[in-house]
C-alpha cells in the first residue's frame, strides 16, 4: 500500500484550513459573492488574477447529489499544479455549517477526506458585517461573451467588492467579480460536469511529527511527541 508522504498530508490540511479563509472571508484570492444556486451537472469556470500572483483557472461544478445536499467541487489549475476541493453541502459552500464532507486532492497524491468543518466556530473577527448595494442590470463583457448581469456592490469594514451575476451561469451565477486585491472573469460554463475525483479517499489522520520539531511550525492539531 502506497504510503502518503507526511508533507502532502499537511499541504492538504494547510490547504483546508485556509479554502474557507480564501473564498468566505479571507484577506487573499477571491472574495466572490453570489447566489448559491446548485444544479447538478452544472459548471462555470475563471480566470482569477492577483497581484504578485501568476493567473490562474478555477472550475466550480455541481457534480451530484445525495439526499438533500450536493457534491460541490471546485478545481483551481496555476503554477502550482492542480488542487481539487469537493464537498458536501447543504447550502452556501462559504458558510461553514454547510459542510457536510469534504475531499482533496492536489497533483498525483491520493484524495484525502479532511475533517469536516461545519461544527467548527469561525475565529472572533472572521465574520464581519457586510452592506449589500444593489445598483441595478448592468452589461458586462467577458471571455464568455456579453451578458446583463445584476451588478451588486458588498461592503466590507475595509473593503468593497463589486460583483456581476446572471441567473444562467450555476452555481453562483457569476459572471465578474473584481476587489482590491483579485479579478474574476467567467471564461466558460455549461452542463455535464463530472466529479475530479475519481478514486476512493483515504481518510485523514493527523501525522506525528518527529521528536524535537518546534511546535511553532506546525498547523494546530499536529501531535508532535516529546523526544529526549
Amino acid at each position: 500500500m502506497r504510503k502518503v508522504p507526511i508533507v502532502s498530508v499537511l499541504f492538504l490540511f494547510i490547504l483546508a484550513q485556509s479554502a474557507f479563509a480564501q473564498w468566505g472571508q479571507g484577506s487573499q484570492g477571491p472574495r466572490f459573492r453570489g447566489d448559491f444556486k446548485p444544479v447538478v451537472g452544472a459548471w462555470s469556470e475563471y480566470q482569477v488574477k492577483a497581484p504578485g500572483m501568476t493567473p490562474y483557472k478555477m472550475k466550480m461544478a455541481i457534480v451530484a447529489k445525495e439526499g438533500n445536499a450536493f457534491w460541490y467541487e471546485t478545481v483551481t489549475d496555476g503554477q502550482g499544479g492542480r488542487s481539487v476541493m469537493k464537498m458536501l453541502v447543504s447550502g452556501d459552500p462559504n458558510d461553514q455549517k454547510s459542510v457536510k464532507r469534504m475531499i482533496m486532492k492536489h497533483g498525483k497524491e491520493p484524495a484525502m477526506e479532511m475533517p469536516a468543518m461545519g461544527g467548527q466556530k469561525q475565529a472572533k473577527g472572521q465574520d464581519p458585517k457586510v452592506k449589500t448595494v444593489d445598483k441595478g442590470m448592468e452589461k458586462v463583457t467577458v471571455p464568455a461573451g456579453t451578458f446583463m448581469a445584476r451588478h451588486i456592490q458588498y461592503q466590507y469594514d475595509k473593503e468593497e467588492v463589486d460583483s456581476w451575476v446572471a441567473e444562467k451561469v450555476s452555481p453562483y451565477g457569476l459572471v465578474k467579480s473584481t476587489g482590491k486585491d483579485f479579478e474574476m472573469q467567467l471564461t466558460g460554463y455549461g452542463t455535464g460536469a463530472k466529479t475530479q475525483i475519481t478514486e476512493t479517499p483515504k481518510k485523514f489522520e493527523m501525522p506525528r511529527m518527529p521528536a524535537g520539531m518546534p511546535k511553532g511550525m506546525m498547523p494546530p492539531g499536529v501531535d508532535i511527541p516529546d523526544g529526549k
